[in-house]
């Protein structure tokens, strides 16, 4: 695989869209799956938060589980258990069943994100499994900019739950194209070997006591939140406050997601010559600076599209190129347990954007401040994190003594 890196590109590519697109695509129709179901708001956004949570606790399965028995089998039933999830989730009847079938459907989506780490590790060094990440997020940033497009035709054209159906046919190809094409990249000599599943996941207590593992986790976390907290407000903020029609809702959440590729090109373009370290400072001023101003014009009252989705598009462009450093970072601390490592990592970096969806939802509706109060102090947060973890992440390299 390390000699075919445009399949294992486009690989990674596939099983991270499956992932990332699920989350938004079926945004346009939350305000038309509450009138459905006859449910408030908050309860729709549930089956956004509940997906994050899922996607957050699924991810520590997968990793010491690929460990030991190699990445391919856990990408396969990862991949089954999100189509069953999505089907599921078509199938829905109340509010209550499509938020379980969204839990499904994470818990087996959730094992993308957290292989393509483990399988770049496997098979690069840090900085060069950073840029190869960055190829990856570029070529695929792609997919999950049109989905919430794609979602809102599908949803008029067919009804919301077409969305659903068109995300299990998606899914069981991707699955094939696994079962055929992708050779595993663990090699036997370096898997865990014997003890029971709680023993795999013993490392996790070690990994914790990194503190660089903790701060580019952290660094890594409070930055992706900022872009959840915006997937799961801005449908209300778009279509109900500002009166834009569903199935034109995704062309304006393109504008972010544009800035979020061209910064993913940068990252290709710099992360080697750079360094991760330079990478995660630029990245994280960006996202600082997006952020404040997006609080600032909330301050003075100032609703417009624009004054929603131009600072997210600077939140976005700094995302890119802080998030493959950092997350990198992190798995690089354990490399022969990198499935541990980049599931640990997954699961803070989704709990923390869970825990910010949450709060936007407990915070009083009615105007763009919730959201943009939440991504402000994620933007604080994550210029925190990573200065922390310069003061006090220690001198020793980005390997521990974990394994």
């Amino acid at each position: 695989m390390q000699e075919r890196v445009p399949l294992l590109i486009f690989l990674m590519v596939c099983l991270m869209t499956v992932a990332y697109s699920t989350i938004g695509i079926y945004t346009p129709a939350m305000p038309a799956i509450a009138a459905h179901f006859g449910a408030t708001p908050g309860e729709v956004q549930l089956t956004f938060s509940t997906y994050l949570i899922a996607f957050s606790f699924g991810q520590l399965v997968y990793g010491p589980l690929s460990d030991r028995y190699g990445r391919r089998p856990a990408i396969i039933v990862g991949l089954v258990i999100y189509v069953a999830g999505s089907a599921m989730s078509a199938l829905s009847t109340s509010i209550e069943m499509l938020i379980v079938a969204r839990a499904i459907q994470a818990f087996g989506g959730c094992a993308g994100p957290v292989l393509a780490r483990a399988i770049m590790r496997d098979l690069f060094d840090r900085d060069e499994g950073a840029r190869m990440m960055a190829f990856v997020a570029m070529v695929m940033g792609v997919a999950p900019a049109f989905a919430p497009v794609f979602g809102g035709y599908l949803y008029v054209a067919f009804g919301w739950e077409s969305i659903f159906w068109v995300l299990t046919g998606v899914g069981a190809l991707v699955l094939v194209l696994f079962v055929v094409l992708l050779k595993e990249t663990h090699a036997g000599s370096n898997r865990t070997v014997g003890g029971s599943v709680l023993t795999m996941v013993m490392v996790y207590p070690r990994l914790m006591r990194s503190r660089l593992f903790v701060g580019h986790t952290m660094t890594a976390g409070f930055a992706m939140a900022t872009i959840f907290v915006y997937i799961a407000s801005a449908p209300f903020v778009l279509i109900e406050l500002l009166g834009i029609p569903p199935d034109l809702y995704g062309w304006y959440t393109l504008i972010p997601t544009f800035f979020n590729l061209g910064g993913a090109f940068f990252a290709t373009r710099f992360t080697v010559r750079l360094g991760g370290e330079k990478m995660m400072l630029i990245g994280s001023i960006l996202v600082l600076t997006g952020a404040l101003l997006l609080l600032l014009l909330a301050l003075i009252g100032y609703l417009t599209v624009f004054a929603l989705v131009g600072p997210m598009a600077v939140v976005a462009f700094g995302l890119a190129i802080v998030f493959p450093s950092a997350a990198q970072s992190a798995v690089s601390v354990a490399p022969r347990q990198a499935g541990a490592a980049s599931s640990l990592n997954g699961f803070v970096t989704m709990l923390i954007a869970s825990v910010a969806v949450v709060a936007v939802g407990l915070l009083p509706p009615g105007t763009q401040m919730p959201m943009a109060s939440v991504v402000a102090a994620m933007g604080i947060l994550t210029m925190v994190a990573l200065v922390l973890t310069r003061l006090f992440g220690g001198t020793n390299g980005p390997t521990v003594a974990v394994d």
